[in-house]
């Protein structure tokens, strides 16, 4: 299929989209929600930009996302004005331990909405109108004998050029202080042609077939205009574009299309990595955690730490400020992943350890994640330490992976997965049914003192008795000898 069939087949579909007039825009939760303007409505887990009605009237095409006055004579867009939503902090903020679910904390009425001039106007050169503007619901067509033009009244706004068998020129002047920055060299990789007998590959195979190039400079170019914290978007197939001051000329090929959009640029959140990260210098393996977190593999993570260890970095939400609990010189907090239910107490064990009661109403098996200072501990190696679930050791597992995998199977059993750091040890412990649960903590060395501490004694004790009474058997073995 040539380039000349291709581009009617754009043509032809922009016709069609004239028609419909819906974006499609990010994928969300599932889910159905409807909102003014402004908002967003959203159904079977995609967005779509909310649309309103646009009006025409003696030059002035009127919508609720978008406005600007229209010169039917020259096909000249005047003030082209979009009106933006800005969504509150909190809606696009990181997602971490200390506040792992915002969306919980949104208050609609934080968000504003903004009118912005992006183009002064837009002009194409040599228009012959062959129909006056028409809306139809929320978008509106204008006509010329060789150039269409669809608006559609949504967020963002959506202004779409489509040129016929000449070329067209199109010139935006752009608001004084607005940066326009041009996006080059983009390559594409040609697909071979297709037999449309065979339906293969036509160049596989025949001798003396020159090889295609590996790349080809691609048919669409794009600029954006940029304003603080929004930008503007323009995306020409077949088309130049020259860029002077703040002039911006579009010469369309035959069958030739443009899209203009406008978005709001959000500042990029911080990004707030839970400390221990670092600390166990696993950052590699972060976004696996951050994945098992969201998708309830893991439901909760605590820590036992020296008062001079806080956990910490950004502010804690309220949840995880109430679960905040100091006992001398040590501080014992967790958080919770999507599970109101959950909770989790630690108490210092004699012989330097942690035990760790786990409580939640959700039956299923989850990993919870235990942070303990290795102060409290008396061993740096995870080979010596001794992992207890409800009074019964527990055996490791060779991979954080191969931990997770139990959670999907269902398995029966309890296990864990240590990490050492520089100054905590973190244990994963899968718990495989929830109710209450005692998780122990502690260095195997200490668990064989406090063995000893209790065997010792008792050894101690058989031996004087059995001293005591072979004391008494060679007393009476003598006696008998003298007689």
């Amino acid at each position: 299929m040539n380039a000349k069939k291709m581009a009617i087949i754009g043509m032809c579909l922009f016709m069609i989209t004239a028609s419909i007039g819906v974006g499609i825009g990010k994928a969300e939760d599932t889910g159905t929600a409807t909102a003014g303007a402004g908002g967003v409505s959203s159904s079977a887990g995609i967005w779509y930009p909310t649309t309103s009605r646009i009006t025409y009237s003696n030059g002035n095409a009127i919508g609720t996302f978008v406005h600007f006055a229209i010169d039917e004579t020259t096909g000249t867009l005047s003030d082209y004005t979009v009106k933006l939503t800005f969504y509150p902090q909190v809606w696009y903020g990181p997602i971490d331990s200390k506040q792992p679910y915002p969306e919980k904390e949104i208050n609609p009425g934080n968000i504003t909405y903004e009118n912005k001039t992006i183009l002064n106007s837009i002009q194409i050169n040599d228009f012959e109108p062959t129909a006056t503007p028409n809306a139809y619901a929320d978008y509106l067509i204008f006509q010329g004998k060789n150039t269409l033009m669809k608006c559609v009244d949504q967020e963002g706004g959506s202004l779409d050029y489509a040129s016929s068998d000449h070329t067209t020129t199109i010139t935006f002047k752009v608001p004084d202080g607005f940066n326009i920055t041009q996006l080059s060299n983009i390559y594409s990789t040609p697909t071979p042609p297709i037999d449309e007998k065979t339906g293969e590959n036509s160049s596989i195979g025949i001798p003396n077939q020159p090889t295609p190039p590996e790349s080809t400079p691609s048919p669409w170019q794009t600029i954006w205009i940029k304003s603080d914290n929004t930008t503007t978007s323009i995306n020409s197939y077949n088309g130049t574009a020259t860029i002077d001051g703040q002039t911006i000329k579009i010469e369309l090929s035959a069958y030739g299309y443009l899209d203009i959009y406008t978005y709001v640029e959000y500042p990029t959140p911080p990004v707030v990595k839970d400390f221990w990260y670092n600390d166990l210098n696993i950052t590699q393996r972060e976004s696996v955690i951050e994945t098992a977190k969201n998708n309830g593999t893991i439901t909760a993570e605590g820590w036992y730490t020296k008062s001079d260890l806080q956990p910490p970095t950004a502010e804690i939400s309220n949840q995880a400020s109430s679960n905040q609990i100091r006992q001398g010189d040590v501080t014992s907090n967790y958080y919770t992943y999507d599970d109101p239910t959950f909770n989790m107490n630690f108490s210092r064990m004699d012989g330097n350890g942690v035990n760790v009661i786990v409580n939640s109403q959700i039956p299923t098996g989850r990993i919870v994640i235990i942070n303990v200072d290795k102060k409290l501990l008396q061993t740096t190696s995870v080979e010596k330490l001794l992992v207890s679930f409800d009074s019964t050791p527990i055996n490791p597992t060779d991979t954080l992976e191969a931990l997770m995998e139990k959670v999907q199977n269902k398995d029966t059993n309890a296990s864990y997965y240590a990490l050492t750091g520089e100054q905590l040890t973190t244990v994963f412990v899968y718990v495989p049914h929830f109710s209450t649960h005692t998780i122990s903590i502690k260095s195997l060395t200490s668990g064989i003192t406090a063995v000893s501490n209790v065997i010792l004694p008792i050894i101690l004790s058989v031996l004087f008795i059995c001293l005591f009474i072979g004391g008494i058997i060679v007393k009476k073995r003598k006696q008998q000898d003298d007689l």
